[in-house]
């Protein structure tokens, strides 16, 4: 390879994983870092404003060495399989999904068209617009799983993913840009009965959590979520490192090319 094809061909993978918009169609964007950095920030930014208060809602982001560590790669998975079938339904199998801690995930969908209409700042708006909700009567003037599972307290995993379904969505729309982006949770949201949060003064309930934008920072995570805790962060390193590996093998041949 000369000079010129491998600058090109260094410059392509640079360029791959900056490339937002083609990772995000190509891999439903649970590998996309700025996909995952978009999703965490939005759930983090609508839980701190239920009303009243929340005494002890958790916070899903949590960064250690630039990981995002509550952004969870088997639950973005889960979502991305839900999300390739294209149906305006809820998985009936989240149950049996084999998560290493969580036997039980919520799950959110949002469906749109087209593509062009979505963003995932726009979709969790509208789960936290999804009714009146009383928490006296734990009861909304519409359905509400959305805006429970978005702000169910003890949630603090992530996982979303986007698909365009060129065939239309079932029960949706046959629109060749049909869209459905959907969320799945750890632990799950909206169970029969059973409010989102306890109100009280933001914070009160946190305990030795530390409090953050009157939420709680949730700084403790599980065994099997120690090293690289997102795909977003494998695929950066693993980019970087191959563009800086491509980068030593030119030199390594013009240096032998020239002597």
């Amino acid at each position: 390879m000369d000079f010129l094809g491998c600058l090109v061909l260094w410059i392509s993978v640079l360029l791959y994983g900056t490339c937002g918009v083609l990772a995000l169609i190509r891999n439903n964007g649970i590998t996309e870092p700025e996909f995952i950095r978009r999703c965490v920030q939005a759930h983090n930014a609508h839980r701190p404003r239920v009303t009243p208060p929340a005494a002890s809602a958790r916070s899903m982001v949590r960064q250690v060495f630039n990981y995002i560590q509550s952004w969870d790669k088997e639950l973005a998975k889960g979502a991305r399989d839900r999300a390739k079938h294209c149906r305006a339904s809820y998985n009936p199998m989240l149950a049996h999904f084999g998560h290493p801690l969580f036997g039980w995930m919520g799950e959110n969908i949002w469906l749109g068209v087209p593509f062009s209409a979505f963003s995932v700042e726009n979709a969790i708006q509208r789960w936290s617009k999804g009714g009146a909700y009383s928490l006296k009567s734990n009861n909304c003037s519409r359905l509400c799983g959305q805006y429970a599972q978005l702000m169910w307290s003890t949630s603090f995993k992530v996982g979303c993913a986007v698909n365009v379904c060129s065939k239309g969505i079932e029960n949706f729309s046959s629109h060749p840009e049909s869209t459905i982006f959907v969320c799945n949770y750890g632990d799950t949201g909206h169970v029969h009965g059973v409010t989102p949060y306890i109100s009280g003064v933001a914070c009160s309930g946190c305990g030795s959590e530390i409090c953050r934008d009157n939420i709680c920072r949730y700084d403790w995570f599980p065994g099997w979520d120690y090293g690289p805790t997102s795909s977003a962060h494998s695929t950066s390193y693993w980019l970087t490192n191959l563009g800086l590996c491509l980068q030593g093998v030119c030199w390594t041949l013009i240096y032998y090319a020239t002597h």
